[in-house]
């Protein structure tokens, strides 16, 4: 299992706008498959992910606050980040 690389918490708010600004562009130009833009690159390869999985970590003892998990695949990063 790959260890999560942290990441500032303004960086997943970056994602989600890039994500969103994704989204919107599919919308407004009623694209197909295989005509969608690209997802967001990998912060640490820069490869062109298939899929971007993101999840809320278990909570540990003692620990403050929630963190978010962010998996790109294929190549196997992963990111972790507190989320506000």
């Amino acid at each position: 299992m790959n260890t999560p690389i942290d990441m500032p918490s303004s960086w997943l708010g970056e994602l989600e706008q890039a994500a969103q600004q994704r989204e919107d562009e599919i919308v407004r130009l009623v694209l197909q498959q295989p005509d969608y833009p690209p997802l967001p690159a990998c912060p640490q390869c820069d490869s062109e992910p298939a899929e971007i999985k993101q999840w809320v970590e278990d909570p540990a003892f003692e620990v403050d606050g929630t963190y978010v998990q962010t998996g790109f695949k294929p190549c196997g990063h992963l990111f972790r980040t507190r989320a506000n």
